[in-house]
């Protein structure tokens, strides 16, 4: 399991985006950066958080 908080994007949100793998925290963000935060496709990946720069914060979650 990958986490993304939404507040290592930029914005003030303690939202955490859940996925399998990079492409769905992609896609789950997307989406809950629409829904929540108003936001459009432009918005999340040219002018306030380019894609790459999610990657490299995505978080492993380790099984305890």
């Amino acid at each position: 399991m990958l986490t993304l908080a939404c507040r290592e994007t930029g914005l003030n949100c303690d939202y955490i985006i859940e996925g399998e793998t990079e492409e769905d925290i992609l896609k789950n963000g997307a989406e809950y950066a629409t829904q929540a935060h108003g936001m459009n496709a432009d918005d999340i990946y040219v002018n306030r958080t380019p894609a790459n720069f999610l990657c490299q914060t995505i978080t492993k979650l380790v099984d305890q």
